[in-house]
Protein backbone atom coordinates (compact mmCIF):
# COMPACT_ATOMS: atom_id res chain seq x y z
CA UNK A 1 0.00 0.00 0.00
CA UNK A 2 1.08 3.45 -1.23
CA UNK A 3 -0.25 5.39 2.20
CA UNK A 4 -2.07 7.98 -0.37
CA UNK A 5 -5.99 8.36 0.43
CA UNK A 6 -8.23 9.25 -1.98
CA UNK A 7 -9.60 12.85 -1.22
CA UNK A 8 -13.49 13.26 -0.35
CA UNK A 9 -15.49 15.07 -3.11
CA UNK A 10 -16.23 18.65 -2.09
CA UNK A 11 -19.16 19.79 -0.84
CA UNK A 12 -21.24 20.56 -3.83
CA UNK A 13 -25.04 21.52 -3.48
CA UNK A 14 -27.22 23.47 -6.32
CA UNK A 15 -29.73 26.28 -5.21
CA UNK A 16 -32.23 28.43 -6.25
CA UNK A 17 -30.31 31.47 -8.39
CA UNK A 18 -31.48 34.27 -5.46
CA UNK A 19 -29.40 32.68 -2.86
CA UNK A 20 -26.24 33.48 -4.76
CA UNK A 21 -23.92 35.87 -2.96
CA UNK A 22 -23.91 37.56 -6.36
CA UNK A 23 -27.22 37.49 -7.82
CA UNK A 24 -27.62 41.27 -7.67
CA UNK A 25 -24.37 41.72 -9.15
CA UNK A 26 -25.77 39.79 -11.88
CA UNK A 27 -28.89 41.02 -11.95
CA UNK A 28 -28.32 44.47 -12.80
CA UNK A 29 -26.11 43.41 -15.80
CA UNK A 30 -27.83 40.24 -17.66
CA UNK A 31 -30.62 39.11 -19.53
CA UNK A 32 -33.66 38.40 -17.04
CA UNK A 33 -34.54 34.82 -18.87
CA UNK A 34 -31.22 33.97 -18.36
CA UNK A 35 -31.02 34.84 -14.63
CA UNK A 36 -33.76 32.81 -14.32
CA UNK A 37 -32.26 29.51 -15.30
CA UNK A 38 -29.02 30.40 -13.50
CA UNK A 39 -28.20 28.72 -10.89
CA UNK A 40 -26.36 28.82 -7.72
CA UNK A 41 -23.78 26.60 -6.82
CA UNK A 42 -22.33 26.28 -3.33
CA UNK A 43 -18.64 25.37 -3.07
CA UNK A 44 -18.51 24.58 0.81
CA UNK A 45 -20.10 27.25 2.56
CA UNK A 46 -20.61 30.33 -0.48
CA UNK A 47 -22.98 29.68 -3.13
CA UNK A 48 -22.35 31.85 -6.18
CA UNK A 49 -24.27 32.06 -9.58
CA UNK A 50 -23.62 30.03 -12.44
CA UNK A 51 -25.32 31.60 -15.82
CA UNK A 52 -26.38 29.97 -18.80
CA UNK A 53 -25.15 30.76 -22.66
CA UNK A 54 -27.93 32.18 -24.68
CA UNK A 55 -28.98 35.15 -26.91
CA UNK A 56 -25.86 37.24 -26.73
CA UNK A 57 -24.26 35.60 -23.89
CA UNK A 58 -21.68 33.09 -25.77
CA UNK A 59 -19.75 32.06 -23.00
CA UNK A 60 -19.35 32.11 -18.98
CA UNK A 61 -16.97 30.53 -16.30
CA UNK A 62 -16.88 29.18 -13.20
CA UNK A 63 -13.61 29.69 -10.18
CA UNK A 64 -12.05 26.41 -8.72
CA UNK A 65 -9.51 26.41 -6.10
CA UNK A 66 -8.58 23.18 -6.72
CA UNK A 67 -8.83 20.41 -9.58
CA UNK A 68 -11.36 18.07 -7.31
CA UNK A 69 -13.82 21.22 -6.93
CA UNK A 70 -13.51 22.07 -10.44
CA UNK A 71 -14.51 18.09 -11.31
CA UNK A 72 -17.29 18.50 -8.69
CA UNK A 73 -18.60 21.42 -10.59
CA UNK A 74 -18.26 20.66 -13.80
CA UNK A 75 -19.80 17.12 -13.28
CA UNK A 76 -22.87 19.55 -11.99
CA UNK A 77 -23.46 21.93 -15.23
CA UNK A 78 -22.48 19.55 -17.53
CA UNK A 79 -26.05 17.53 -17.99
CA UNK A 80 -27.84 21.22 -17.38
CA UNK A 81 -29.28 22.58 -20.43
CA UNK A 82 -27.27 26.11 -20.92
CA UNK A 83 -23.85 24.99 -19.97
CA UNK A 84 -22.76 23.42 -23.46
CA UNK A 85 -19.24 22.14 -23.74
CA UNK A 86 -18.78 21.99 -19.80
CA UNK A 87 -14.78 22.07 -19.44
CA UNK A 88 -11.94 22.73 -17.19
CA UNK A 89 -9.23 24.96 -17.81
CA UNK A 90 -6.14 26.85 -16.11
CA UNK A 91 -6.59 30.33 -15.29
CA UNK A 92 -3.57 32.54 -14.35
CA UNK A 93 -6.09 35.87 -13.81
CA UNK A 94 -7.22 36.88 -11.83
CA UNK A 95 -5.58 34.65 -10.00
CA UNK A 96 -3.95 31.45 -10.81
CA UNK A 97 -6.72 28.65 -10.59
CA UNK A 98 -9.03 26.20 -12.49
CA UNK A 99 -11.69 26.65 -13.71
CA UNK A 100 -14.58 25.67 -15.17
CA UNK A 101 -15.58 27.10 -18.92
CA UNK A 102 -18.87 26.37 -20.89
CA UNK A 103 -20.61 27.47 -24.06
CA UNK A 104 -17.66 29.57 -26.88
CA UNK A 105 -14.03 29.60 -25.16
CA UNK A 106 -12.93 33.22 -24.98
CA UNK A 107 -10.10 35.16 -26.75
CA UNK A 108 -7.44 34.95 -25.47
CA UNK A 109 -7.24 38.83 -25.43
CA UNK A 110 -9.88 41.22 -25.47
CA UNK A 111 -9.76 44.62 -27.80
CA UNK A 112 -11.44 46.32 -25.21
CA UNK A 113 -13.62 46.37 -22.22
CA UNK A 114 -17.05 46.17 -24.30
CA UNK A 115 -16.17 43.09 -25.99
CA UNK A 116 -15.78 41.35 -23.29
CA UNK A 117 -18.84 42.28 -21.86
CA UNK A 118 -20.60 41.82 -25.29
CA UNK A 119 -18.92 38.13 -25.11
CA UNK A 120 -20.40 37.09 -21.49
CA UNK A 121 -23.67 38.94 -22.40
CA UNK A 122 -23.50 41.55 -19.87
CA UNK A 123 -24.77 45.17 -19.68
CA UNK A 124 -23.36 48.09 -17.60
CA UNK A 125 -26.09 48.72 -14.61
CA UNK A 126 -28.66 51.56 -15.86
CA UNK A 127 -27.68 52.94 -12.23
CA UNK A 128 -24.66 53.65 -10.38
CA UNK A 129 -26.08 54.54 -7.04
CA UNK A 130 -25.57 51.88 -5.36
CA UNK A 131 -21.60 52.83 -5.90
CA UNK A 132 -20.46 54.52 -2.41
CA UNK A 133 -19.53 57.93 -3.21
CA UNK A 134 -21.15 57.97 -6.40
CA UNK A 135 -24.06 60.39 -7.60
CA UNK A 136 -26.90 58.61 -8.81
CA UNK A 137 -26.95 59.28 -12.68
CA UNK A 138 -23.02 60.15 -12.93
CA UNK A 139 -20.69 57.63 -14.36
CA UNK A 140 -17.41 57.17 -13.07
CA UNK A 141 -15.51 54.32 -14.19
CA UNK A 142 -12.45 54.29 -11.79
CA UNK A 143 -15.06 54.29 -8.86
CA UNK A 144 -17.23 51.70 -10.31
CA UNK A 145 -14.28 49.23 -11.31
CA UNK A 146 -13.20 49.53 -7.23
CA UNK A 147 -16.94 48.15 -6.32
CA UNK A 148 -16.77 44.87 -6.26
CA UNK A 149 -18.97 42.04 -6.21
CA UNK A 150 -17.92 38.57 -4.45
CA UNK A 151 -17.83 37.37 -8.25
CA UNK A 152 -14.88 40.02 -8.88
CA UNK A 153 -12.66 37.62 -7.32
CA UNK A 154 -13.86 34.57 -7.12
CA UNK A 155 -15.51 33.16 -10.30
CA UNK A 156 -14.87 36.47 -12.57
CA UNK A 157 -13.39 36.61 -15.85
CA UNK A 158 -10.30 39.65 -15.21
CA UNK A 159 -7.87 40.79 -18.29
CA UNK A 160 -7.16 38.89 -20.77
CA UNK A 161 -10.29 37.47 -19.23
CA UNK A 162 -11.66 40.86 -17.75
CA UNK A 163 -13.66 41.26 -13.93
CA UNK A 164 -17.38 39.83 -14.23
CA UNK A 165 -19.44 37.25 -16.16
CA UNK A 166 -19.88 33.37 -15.28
Amino acid sequence: MSGLTRSAQPDIVVMPPAEAYDFDYFRARVDARLLSRSIAVRVFRMPLLAVPVGGIRRGGWFGADSLAVALAVRDVLAPLNGFPGARIVWRCAPRSSYAVEWGDPPPATWLDDDERLAFYGLTRPTTTATVPGLEPGRHDRARAARASSPADFTSSSTAPYGRNPR
